[in-house]
């Protein structure tokens, strides 16, 4: 038995990186500011995404997702058992309740040729997850959802980098959720980000990720001297 610690991750950390975040705490700039903006128009680049916008964390990521479709109770949100508690807690926070379907045997994804046979009337979106990092099969699972006018929420926590069919998770499809927590792939910490193409729905989000406070509304915030919000 080893008598060091097992840490849950361990993250490396470049040199580069603690001289960025130094550089970050003596700007003033410790919140939502002109390295986040950056962060964000990287991330647009690498995923051939048109929206990006960075979060404290996936399960803030996933919550906005559901908030910004006008989620009622009782309305459900199909996905899958095989996840972390957050995609399930997500639901519930905002207002729906899950419904799960089983997953695929090989890849612990969910199955979705099970899929449209739990379709119903209260259904209003579809979250699966790319478990550990491996895709979910999007092809089919995008066209039932295109049949039912369903939402779909790809928690993609595991998946930056995650490639479909040669297409990289994030450019293509809906709406993804990343998380950049020390056991990811990259890690900011803590930290998340969602990408979208739909731009209605990234200025809905934009909208509430700020409380209800439109850019204008931070501009003239942020002039007022207030860096941290």
């Amino acid at each position: 038995m080893s008598d060091e610690f097992l840490p849950f991750a361990r993250p490396s950390i470049s040199r580069a990186a603690i001289d960025e975040v130094v550089a970050c705490l003596e700007s003033g700039w410790i919140t939502t500011g002109p390295r986040v903006q950056k962060f964000e128009q990287a991330l647009k680049q690498y995923l051939g995404a048109p929206h990006a916008l960075a979060l404290s964390s996936a399960t803030a990521g996933l919550h906005l997702a559901l908030l910004a479709i006008d989620l009622k109770p009782g309305e459900e949100v199909i996905t899958t058992p095989m996840t972390f508690a957050a995609t399930l807690n997500t639901i519930v926070l905002a207002g729906g309740t899950p419904v799960l379907i089983d997953v695929e045997p090989h890849t612990y994804n969910m199955d979705v040729n099970q899929l449209e046979r739990r379709i119903n009337a209260r259904t209003r979106a579809i979250m699966p997850v790319h478990f550990a990092g491996l895709p979910v099969d999007l092809d089919p699972l995008y066209a039932v959802a295109q049949k039912h006018g369903l939402r779909v929420i790809e928690d993609a926590a595991h998946a930056i980098g995650t490639e479909y069919k040669s297409r990289r998770i994030g450019g293509f499809g809906d709406t993804q959720v990343f998380s950049f927590h020390p056991n990811k792939n990259i890690t900011t910490g803590e930290g998340g980000a969602i990408t979208t193409r739909d731009e209605q729905y990234a200025a809905r989000l934009a909208l509430l990720r700020f409380h209800g406070m439109d850019r204008e509304a931070w501009n003239r915030f942020g002039k007022t001297g207030s860096q941290h919000y």
